[in-house]
């Protein structure tokens, strides 16, 4: 399940604010146990790595990232990680840079739901059209391009990470049509599901 980036480690790890103005915030997160989660980030964001090790899987690239690494995370991102945790706590310093788009928050945790478009338009008082220009204009494509490729990544991550099958990935991503999927897969990465990486 996806989570607003503010929930995704509440139970999970120690969070300190450090700084805070209008426009940046940065905080010191330490956790003492290993964790996996899916987040949504709705803003730009540095994260540097101070102890430990993690694995992050940001728009279908892999990152295995340990003491000593940063990583920029671009606004309106889906972000899967791993924290390793074994006798020491890994703790990260993060850097939220920028404004939130609120708007494609509740897209992004429900991204694998059948949610029709015209339910978030009128979640934010908007007509379908409206939310349509608005979302083309700010994101740059359509919602639905956009949640095809979160659902690719998603899978993508399923794939490779969790070493689901092919069938698990698809319909855990929110495809409903196996055949669809693995067509759209092979658009957008130039190989079959099934193909592993080299």
């Amino acid at each position: 399940m996806i989570r607003l980036y503010e929930n995704f480690n509440q139970a999970r790890a120690r969070v300190e604010p450090v700084y805070a103005d209008g426009a940046v915030n940065m905080a010191f997160c330490q956790y003492r146990r290993s964790s996996e989660d899916a987040f949504f980030m709705p803003h730009a964001a540095l994260t540097y790595v101070r102890e430990g090790r993690k694995m992050v899987f940001l728009n279908g690239e892999r990152y295995d990232m340990k003491a000593g690494d940063a990583l920029f995370v671009p606004k309106n991102s889906i972000l899967y990680s791993e924290i390793i945790v074994k006798r020491e706590p890994f703790v990260s310093l993060n850097l939220l840079l920028g404004d939130a788009d609120t708007l494609l928050s509740s897209m992004a945790c429900h991204i694998a739901d059948r949610m029709q478009l015209q339910y978030y338009a009128s979640n934010y008082n908007m007509s379908l059209s409206t939310f349509k220009r608005w979302f083309k204009r700010n994101v740059g494509c359509s919602p639905g391009q956009w949640m095809i490729e979160k659902r690719l990544q998603q899978a993508q991550y399923l794939l490779q990470h969790k070493r689901l099958s092919v069938k698990e990935a698809c319909y855990r991503s929110g495809f409903e049509d196996v055949s669809y999927f693995i067509r759209r897969y092979k658009q957008a990465y130039g190989r079959t599901p099934g193909q592993l990486e080299i």
